[in-house]
């Protein structure tokens, strides 16, 4: 009984998007969207060389799955983007706090009522894993604010002559 109440609270973290601007929300997606996929990819890596266990059958296993990857991980990259990227060291922290918080408290918790519990893949491959995303995710956003040489402009007068 427990399980789907924790799996509507991972999609109700949604709802404090609103308290994010639009604009910022806008700015930081592709990020939150890339944060999905990496750890998407870790599962599709991962559940065959069994790093974890998911109770039930493959309908249980993938709600479990998609709740985390698509609410608490989506939702917390785009706030943890909006409060501190340009910051680096700052972004670095948080994610480094946020993925101990995950990876000791809540996973205990995970284990407890049956949600997930980690086989091969340990805490401290958590956090290894975490990280490395946290930097790729970090390198992503950056590359996506670089301005756009003159050259590439359409807009700009000069470089269509």
């Amino acid at each position: 009984m427990i399980v789907p109440l924790v799996r509507v609270g991972f999609i109700l973290s949604w709802l404090t998007v609103f308290f994010i601007p639009k604009k910022t929300v806008k700015r930081y997606l592709p990020t939150s969207t890339m944060s999905a996929l990496l750890v998407l990819a870790l599962v599709f890596i991962g559940t065959p060389f069994n790093f974890w266990k998911v109770k039930g059958g493959p309908e249980t296993r993938i709600k479990n799955i998609l709740s985390v990857i698509l609410g608490p991980f989506a939702v917390g990259t785009l706030w943890t983007f909006h409060l501190t990227f340009r910051k680096f060291w700052l972004f670095m922290l948080t994610n480094l706090v946020q993925n101990l918080i995950y990876a000791f408290p809540i996973l205990t918790f995970f284990e407890k009522i049956n949600f997930i519990k980690y086989v091969k893949f340990t805490r401290i491959h958590h956090l290894i894993a975490s990280m490395s995303f946290a930097l790729i995710l970090y390198g992503f956003q950056s590359y996506l604010e670089k301005p756009v040489p003159t050259v590439l402009r359409l807009s700009d007068k000069r470089a269509l002559k």
